[in-house]
């Protein structure tokens, strides 16, 4: 069995790395912040479970082998669709009452 050797990490991928970290923490702050729209009901989380997603998809993205690249494009992808569904939820909260 061969032994493949292990990439060397980008500069690019270092930065993603603590980049999807910081926006880990920054969506758990979202969650807790009491001035974010929560209203009654499951309706006032769904902005929270959309931003966290986007968070934790692009951290996981970020933090693949860099042979992944496949796995890596389709996590920032995912990552990118919950990120627009959060911003339009949110949008939406702001105008109901």
């Amino acid at each position: 069995m061969e032994k493949k050797e292990k990439q060397e990490l980008s500069a690019a991928v270092k930065l993603c790395r603590v980049v999807g970290i910081v926006l880990v923490i920054a969506a758990i702050g979202y969650i807790i912040w009491p001035g974010d729209f929560d209203h009654k009901g499951i309706v006032g989380y769904v902005d929270d479970f959309m931003v966290f997603m986007a968070a934790f998809t692009f951290a996981h993205g970020s933090l693949q082998r860099p042979e992944r690249r496949y796995i890596r494009r389709q996590l920032y992808m995912l990552s990118s669709l919950f990120a627009l569904l959060g911003l339009c939820w949110v949008i939406m909260m702001a105008f109901i009452k």
